[in-house]
């Protein structure tokens, strides 16, 4: 490991963290969109100059392992033609993007008239155009169906705002107004990363800033390097499937391998099937994400969150297949479907190689758009981003309620019900936890919700749903139970009643119909009967699991259970 002082590395590095954790709370101050001033649907990262990710305020997961490869993409596109206070913009999924909603802004950051960093914000925008409002075309065979391709350009030019560039951007989305507002507020965004950036300078010479991220990225090496060293080497398989109504039985299996040996981990995603006329495919920058994310889950170790712990890591694709698509593949569902399954394969895999280790599934993403006019008559669409499912238990805890989904968006917010309903003709009529929807186990997955939601505007409004978890629940973990899957419906005003599926589209809702949300739970860890009774005594009387479940599934002593419900 680089030589360097512990406390000016300790001070650089937490410099490094504020920097982007500023970059993000910038965003979420200045930007227009629910979907980022509520949601943070959003990440930013700190990149040396060889364009390795230094430090992130990760919102987002997803969005940490892609980014790299965009921004080193963009630096490669202008690389005889990179100016200090130039602003790049790209969002194209060939040209390291995940999918269109995801736009990425790179700064460069010089200093003495050297390039010395890189500072990126990824915002998911609400609308980028395309089929389906909201940026989610179930129906899409190709990305041009998708909305609009920004490959590497200039947003800025040495500090000149390209007003022009910026307005074709916002005529191409249904929400031009939010778009414009939120590509400025990502401006503001790393602009001010680059002046923290400034000040790092002021305090320490080149030469302690070269060491310290140096240090910091072989730590991160070091990091990953020493659990693989503690895993059981060899080559361990994962299993997971995508709901796909044109495969076989309507899943689509995602297997994977992962070979351990030396302190190295090689990543093989060769076997995936090939990539579909359909929006699933994962383009390489989303696959590495994903495979970044399942392995920094599996470590838990902070100091392993920077492109140094990617060293250790090697990822085998196959082009044309689901997981490294040839163009013109759609990929919309990219980040919210296919990372999904990526990860819950790599980290069956990876149980295998460290049992210890091993967590309970979690709630997939299930996420759909509404898209109407508002009591003003002003077109809006609203993305959902309530109730989101329960977690896998671990050896060392239970999972966490209504907060699943953590493969792709991390812990990002849930709106406001106030809000929500102050500002869209919706009106929550229900939000609470379901009992029993947690997979049980030693450590019980974190509870689903439900949510019922009905919508009250002038018009007919259009729900576009993407997302996965219906047919294939939470997995469990050393023989614990699988939490239930989603379970997703519209009730009409007229007492009929439709399921709505993962991928349905173009679906017409009107005033005082409802629609009917009950989130999946995370899988168990371990066997139920082996869970301690005052747990169980708990679960009962916090209503988390009925008494007939703490008595068949647990094993819990009939009398003690008729005292809780007297």
């Amino acid at each position: 490991m680089t030589d360097v002082n512990p406390l000016t590395l300790a001070v650089v590095r937490h410099k490094l963290k504020a920097v982007a954790e500023e970059m993000v709370e910038t965003m979420t101050r200045t930007c227009f969109s629910p979907i980022l001033n509520q949601n943070q649907d959003f990440s930013a990262v700190v990149l040396d100059r060889d364009i390795q990710t230094i430090s992130q305020a990760e919102r987002v997961p997803i969005h940490m392992g892609a980014m790299p490869l965009a921004v080193q993409l963009m630096a490669d596109s202008f690389a005889d033609d990179l100016n200090e206070g130039d602003v790049l913009i790209a969002n194209d999924p060939y040209w390291g993007g995940s999918h269109l909603p995801d736009v990425t802004l790179a700064m460069p950051f010089f200093h003495e008239g050297i390039l010395r960093f890189w500072v990126a914000i990824r915002a998911h925008q609400g609308d980028i155009g395309g089929i389906s409002a909201g940026g989610y075309s179930a129906s899409a065979k190709e990305i041009w169906h998708e909305g609009l391709r920004i490959p590497p350009v200039k947003l800025v030019d040495k500090g000149q705002l390209r007003a022009d560039f910026l307005r074709m951007i916002a005529t191409n989305s249904r929400k031009a107004q939010d778009i414009e507002g939120d590509l400025l507020a990502q401006f503001s965004a790393v602009r001010i990363g680059c002046e923290r950036l400034t000040e790092l300078y002021d305090r320490y010479s080149v030469e302690d800033v070269a060491a310290c991220v140096a240090s910091m990225l072989d730590g991160g090496e070091k990091v990953m390097k020493e659990l693989l060293n503690s895993c059981v080497q060899g080559r361990h398989e994962g299993l997971s499937h995508m709901e796909y109504a044109a495969a076989p039985d309507g899943l689509l299996p995602v297997p994977v391998s992962i070979t351990i040996e030396g302190g190295k981990a090689v990543v093989d995603l060769t076997r995936c099937p090939d990539q579909v006329s359909a929006f699933i495919n994962s383009p390489f920058a989303n696959t590495r994400a994903a495979v970044m994310v399942a392995f920094l889950y599996f470590s838990g170790d902070d100091q392993g969150l920077n492109d140094g712990s990617a060293r250790a890591i090697e990822i085998r694709t196959r082009k044309g297949s689901l997981v490294d698509p040839i163009e013109p593949a759609p990929v919309a569902a990219c980040t919210s479907s296919t990372a999904c399954t990526l990860i819950e394969a790599l980290l069956q895999a990876l149980e295998g190689a460290d049992p210890k280790r091993a967590i309970g599934g979690f709630a997939r993403r299930f996420r759909f758009a509404i898209a109407a006019s508002d009591r003003e008559g002003r077109p809006f669409i609203w993305h959902y981003f309530f109730n989101k499912g329960g977690t896998g238990g671990n050896s060392d805890h239970d999972g966490w309620s209504n907060i699943g989904g953590l493969h792709n968006p991390g812990g990002t917010a849930s709106p406001s019900i106030e809000s929500t309903e102050a500002n869209y003709p919706l009106v929550i009529e229900e939000y609470s936890l379901v009992t029993d929807a947690g997979g049980a186990g030693t450590r019980r997955g974190g509870l689903g919700g439900r949510l019922r939601m009905r919508y009250s505007g002038e018009g007919p409004a259009v729900v576009n749903a993407s997302g996965e978890g219906v047919h294939v629940p939470p997995f469990a973990s050393d023989n614990g139970e699988a939490g239930p899957g989603h379970q997703y419906s519209i009730a009409y005003k007229d007492g009929t009643v439709r399921t709505l599926g993962v991928h349905d589209s173009g679906i017409i809702i009107n005033p005082g119909d409802v629609v009917n949300c009950i989130s999946a739970g995370g899988g168990g860890h371990g066997d139920p009967r082996l869970r301690p009774a005052e747990m169980v005594r708990r679960d009962v009387e916090f209503g988390y699991i009925s008494a007939d479940t703490a008595l068949r599934v647990y094993g819990a002593d009939s009398e003690s259970i008729k005292t809780i419900n007297s």
